[in-house]
């Protein structure tokens, strides 16, 4: 019984997408951060990409029920950039994000939606899809 696949499968889509975002925009934006750690750095970087997983859910349940067969995986991301930068900076980290994600397969059930603050423009979006325990990440 190894059920750790789950949380190295949640490991595996952060280190893609920091991956990618970093390939992509590190060149023009060199302080991009992307992380899974809610808590604010004493100096944060941005642009900021936070990778929060949502409850996943157990599916594909078998007889024996020893083994987490396959999951439903939710996983919101939050692009997040100073107001001293563009609005225009979080909707191009953000399309980098959505490329990347539908790239490992991932549904879009929430397209980036701006949700701004006096001090920072933010962009907020939602992918979710079925992954079994020999599945391989594309």
């Amino acid at each position: 019984m190894d059920n750790l696949w789950v949380f190295d499968i949640q490991d595996k889509i952060y280190s893609r997408l920091d991956a990618v975002v970093r390939a992509k925009l590190s060149g023009k934006y060199p302080d991009i951060f992307v992380t899974m750690d809610s808590h604010v750095p004493t100096k944060p970087k941005f642009p900021n990409v936070y990778l929060r997983f949502l409850s996943p859910v157990e599916t594909g349940k078998d007889l024996d029920g020893q083994d987490i067969n396959a999951v439903y995986l939710t996983a919101q991301i939050e692009v997040t950039v100073t107001s001293a930068q563009e609005m225009s900076v979080a909707n191009e980290v953000s399309q980098v994000v959505v490329d990347c994600m539908k790239g490992m397969r991932f549904s879009a059930s929430s397209l980036p939606v701006f949700a701004n603050t006096d001090t920072e423009y933010r962009t907020v979006s939602r992918f979710a899809r079925y992954v079994g325990n020999a599945d391989k990440l594309l």
